[in-house]
């Protein structure tokens, strides 16, 4: 009985959450979608145009690089598109499935953020409290209507969760939470590599404190197997990023505009500033967009660390002085004081902009904010400091949640003519394959060229993982040149038969010799044995994820 009211009550709670989360994503309630820096909405098509050719995992982009193709998800993660991905099949626009993400990483990471707040500081208004500071942040407006950065938006989802459940393990010692963290922290990893890496460092510091205090540390070795169980699910795609990012132009997006060391954050603009724009991040203090960490979100915790030290209750309050810690060594890596920790640490380079750390400092400081309850002991006095802050909180961030112009547009028009070109021609060099002299700069042919020899070609087609041309040749040899680059994976076949394939020209294209005669020639994307080893450990691990859990009952039992 007593679980059947804290399961209704809870219901409730997170009924009443959703609702405060609507003007967060309000102005997406609307036919069309809002203008963005990021071309998530292209790369969703791409994606599904992979599962409809069962190219699973998805690697090849066949429309990328003006249509001379890129194995854009071979080095990107591809989760967020994959939960997608359903809502597409059930015939939801590309646009519209890509503002339903969105508004799914707001939804979700304020319950996500209840649930820990909640476990953390005992008290459903402190989870409640932590959830609104949450999703109310500046740098959430940011990622979703400025940057459009779907993924990192989506990462916010993990990152409760993830300590959530290594909580729970910690404390409870029960293997099921442990299955559960490792599968979390791998979504994260194909979620967003990036928050993956910033969001680590917070979690290290994390872990040692709480073993620490808990005494747990022979858990440690429990804990090392679930990390190696998050590496082998995510084995699909590290290891061809650890293993074939060398084929391609992807080291080179730590290089010019991309370097950390001109992408540092102010004082004034993380702490003070309310200055809002809808540019990019630029060298000095002229940034036109925010990088504001939040006001309530930074004083409510100096608050309470005043409180703190003034009650001498520093005991009593340790969970707390850590995680505001860790939230403001999370700002000082967004600040130039900062750059020799940086350079000595060189994959902080892949980070690209030192703001990007405000994901961490925002995700410390509101679960912080929730702790204020442990300081309040009058009914009403908590009550009122609940709304109060909540209230502050909604009435200077709110504002930011919308967008810069709003494109009454749909997937058709999005994906034809035009506006399709452009699409096709975003981040064409960001996995660009060296097998090519240069990057392309206008749409590729429509159809194979014959660049040596005579003959016609008789018929073309094309899907994400194949090429099938059918042709004449009336000379004795022709050169053959498809309209797609190179890069490992591709093969030949010609009436059956294995042919070489090989780049040629200025864009690396597929380039293959032939006879005399009527042929059949088609062009195959296949995997690498780097490849085809990821996929395996990957399928593996999770089968014996999904067992360990079935078998643990999960699913049928109370975490």
């Amino acid at each position: 009985m007593e679980k059947d009211k804290l399961l209704k009550g809870t219901v409730g709670l997170l009924l009443l959450l959703v609702i405060l989360t609507i003007p967060s994503f309000w102005h997406m309630l609307r036919p069309g979608i809002f203008s963005m820096q990021d071309f998530h909405a292209f790369r969703l098509f791409e994606f599904d145009r992979c599962i409809q050719d069962l190219q699973i995992p998805c690697r090849w982009a066949p429309d990328s690089s003006f249509g001379y193709g890129q194995p854009l998800f071979n080095f990107y993660n591809q989760i967020v598109y994959a939960l997608g991905e359903p809502f597409l099949l059930a015939g939801l626009q590309v646009i519209d499935t890509i503002k339903l993400l969105f508004i799914l990483s707001l939804v979700g990471s304020a319950i996500g953020m209840f649930f820990l707040g909640r476990q953390l500081w005992k008290s459903n208004l402190a989870g409640f409290l932590a959830a609104a500071l949450y999703v109310y942040a500046p740098y959430r407006a940011v990622d979703v209507f400025v940057r459009g950065a779907l993924p990192e938006a989506f990462a916010f989802v993990f990152f409760p969760l993830i300590v959530l459940f290594f909580n729970r393990y910690v404390l409870g010692e029960r293997k099921n939470n442990l299955l559960l963290f490792s599968l979390l922290l791998a979504l994260l990893l194909l979620t967003h590599n990036l928050s993956f890496l910033m969001f680590s460092i917070f979690l290290v510091f994390w872990a040692t404190y709480f073993l620490t205090v808990h005494k747990k540390w022979f858990l440690v070795k429990s804990l090392i197997l679930g990390l190696l169980l998050t590496l082998s699910i995510s084995s699909f795609y590290l290891l061809p990023v650890l293993f074939e990012n060398r084929l391609t132009t992807l080291g080179e997006t730590t290089a010019g505009y991309y370097i950390f060391q001109i992408h540092f954050a102010s004082l004034y603009q993380l702490l003070i500033s309310r200055t809002w724009g809808y540019g990019g991040s630029e060298w000095g203090m002229d940034d036109l967009l925010s990088f504001s960490v939040g006001h309530v979100q930074w004083v409510l915790p100096l608050f309470l660390l005043g409180w703190v030290f003034v009650t001498r209750k520093i005991r009593e309050s340790l969970y707390l002085l850590v995680i505001v810690a860790l939230g403001w060594f999370a700002l000082f890596l967004t600040h130039g004081r900062s750059v020799l920790l940086w350079e000595s640490l060189p994959p902080l380079a892949f980070v690209q902009f030192p703001w990007r750390f405000l994901s961490i400092a925002t995700f410390a400081f509101a679960l912080a904010g929730g702790s204020i309850f442990l300081f309040l002991k009058d009914f009403k006095l908590k009550v009122s400091v609940f709304g109060l802050v909540i209230a502050l909180t909604i009435f200077l961030n709110v504002g930011f949640f919308r967008e810069d112009i709003w494109l009454e547009t749909t997937d058709n028009e999005q994906f034809t003519g035009e506006i399709w070109e452009w699409h096709t021609s975003s981040a064409r060099a960001d996995f660009w394959p060296k097998y090519a002299e240069k990057v392309p700069e206008g749409p590729a042919p429509a159809n194979p060229i014959i660049l040596n020899g005579q003959g016609e070609i008789t018929s073309f087609n094309e899907t994400s993982k194949s090429m099938v041309a059918n042709l004449v040749v009336v000379s004795d040899q022709a050169t053959v040149q498809f309209p797609g680059v190179y890069f490992d994976g591709w093969r030949g076949f010609k009436d059956g038969e294995e042919i070489g394939v090989y780049p040629e020209g200025k864009y690396g294209q597929m380039t293959t010799e032939l006879s005399k005669g009527k042929h059949s020639v088609s062009l195959e994307f296949t995997n690498t044995p780097v490849r085809t080893i990821g996929n395996f450990i990957s399928l593996a691990s999770l089968i014996v994820l999904f067992w360990l859990l079935f078998k643990k009952r999960i699913f049928t039992k109370k975490a």
